[in-house]
């Protein structure tokens, strides 16, 4: 749940992996994986706030030039 007066969201997002929990179910996300993406697809990627857990999903696409 999103910290309403956190001030960090912005500078400590960190890009993570979603997988769903064979277990559970439920929707998880792994921040201690690194990231390949599949080539000429635009992907889903979750962003979150490591001070108050706020998750923001962006979309990340291979095909354009990361400036």
């Amino acid at each position: 749940m999103k910290n309403n007066n956190c001030q960090d969201c912005q500078e400590k997002s960190v890009e993570g992996r979603a997988f769903i929990d064979k277990e559970t179910g439920l929707l998880c996300v792994d921040l201690n994986s690194q990231n390949s993406y599949p080539c000429d697809k635009d992907v889903l990627v979750p962003y979150v706030c490591t001070t108050c857990g706020e998750t923001t999903w962006k979309t990340k696409s291979t095909t354009e030039k990361n400036d």
